[in-house]
């Protein structure tokens, strides 16, 4: 018997509208509420009714999806969550890797639009580099939903974090422990999250008194080797920050190992801060603080998203999920 929304409403003690917003990732509904019914949606074996939504024949069951990395952890877990979505529904995934590449991120689109593709899920690499191209394909049809990034410029379905806050949660922390001297270890500086990580750190800055010079701001390109060499620059100058934020997972990994090789003591001789957790974070010594998102909750919502716009044809609709801070012990107390 096929399990319906009513049904998941009654199991919840929700209305069931509530649950139709959560499971097509309309806003009106808290993140840790949409999470509830996504899970027990999926726990109940719900899949919408192909019939009632009007599944045109000869469709291909095909989705594209592009991350940036296919070796970061944060990427392979929202694609867990996409896939706990479309795979009880027959569709597959074409899992395609940027690699940070404008150039290489235009080709993919090509192919699978080439391929026939139902949708695209995407993080794209720039804030505005190939948004010709994605106007192009949206035009003709083809729905488009963004995670982790977006382009600002176009006004399509995305999924991302609270970058703002998130930037704004770490340094509140340094300053409480008495940090005025922040290093940065940015992202790829022309990506989305790039740029609102860096510009929300400077702006947080002005309003706590917490010094950000220029050469402590060193792109790592999203990358562990770049984020190795940032670091060893940054901790090689004369003048050092007393703390560095990390903007990402695999940027860490990185900046831990350039720590190690200059025997440079956390948190002793420096403390740091990531923008991502993995399990590293916790297996480090010391643990390393950090903001934690949920990449998966943000597969499953984006992938429920992009459903809605293929089946009813929805308006864009753009989501934001809170992350949260983690206390751990890479942080030292300045008097």
């Amino acid at each position: 018997m096929r399990v319906t929304i009513k049904q998941i409403a009654s199991k919840l003690g929700v209305n069931p509208s509530t649950v139709s917003r959560a499971l097509s990732g309309k806003s009106g509904v808290s993140d840790r509420l949409r999470e509830k019914i996504v899970r027990e949606a999926l726990k109940m074996g719900y899949f919408p009714d192909m019939t009632a939504m009007g599944l045109r024949k000869g469709h291909t069951k095909v989705i594209g999806v592009l991350i940036p990395d296919i070796s970061n952890p944060f990427f392979a877990q929202a694609v867990r969550g996409m896939e706990k979505i479309f795979y009880p529904m027959g569709y597959q995934l074409i899992l395609c890797s940027t690699e940070e590449n404008s150039e290489r991120e235009a080709a993919n689109l090509r192919m699978l639009v080439s391929q026939r593709v139902e949708g695209l899920l995407s993080a794209p690499v720039d804030s505005g580099g190939n948004s010709v191209i994605y106007r192009k394909i949206h035009a003709e049809g083809i729905p488009i939903v963004f995670f982790d990034r977006l382009i600002p410029d176009l006004k399509l379905s995305s999924v991302i974090t609270d970058n703002e806050q998130g930037i704004r949660d770490l340094m509140e922390y340094l300053h409480r422990r008495g940090h005025r001297k922040l290093g940065i270890i940015n992202l790829r500086g022309r990506s989305f999250t790039g740029k609102v990580r860096l510009r929300s750190a400077i702006e947080t800055a002005e309003k706590l008194g917490i010094e950000i010079r220029q050469e402590w701001i060193k792109d790592g390109n999203s990358t562990q080797s770049e984020a190795y060499e940032a670091t060893v620059q940054m901790l090689s100058l004369e003048s050092k920050p007393t703390a560095i934020i990390v903007n990402n997972n695999l940027m860490m990994l990185g900046t831990m190992k350039a720590l190690r090789d200059l025997k440079i003591n956390v948190p002793k001789d420096v403390s740091l801060v990531g923008f991502d957790d993995s399990y590293w974070n916790q297996i480090f010594d010391p643990p390393i603080s950090c903001i934690a998102q949920d990449p998966e909750q943000m597969g499953l919502i984006a992938a429920t998203m992009l459903l809605d716009a293929i089946f009813h044809h929805a308006k864009p609709v753009q989501t934001v999920l809170k992350a949260h801070f983690i206390e751990r012990e890479s942080v030292s107390v300045i008097s």
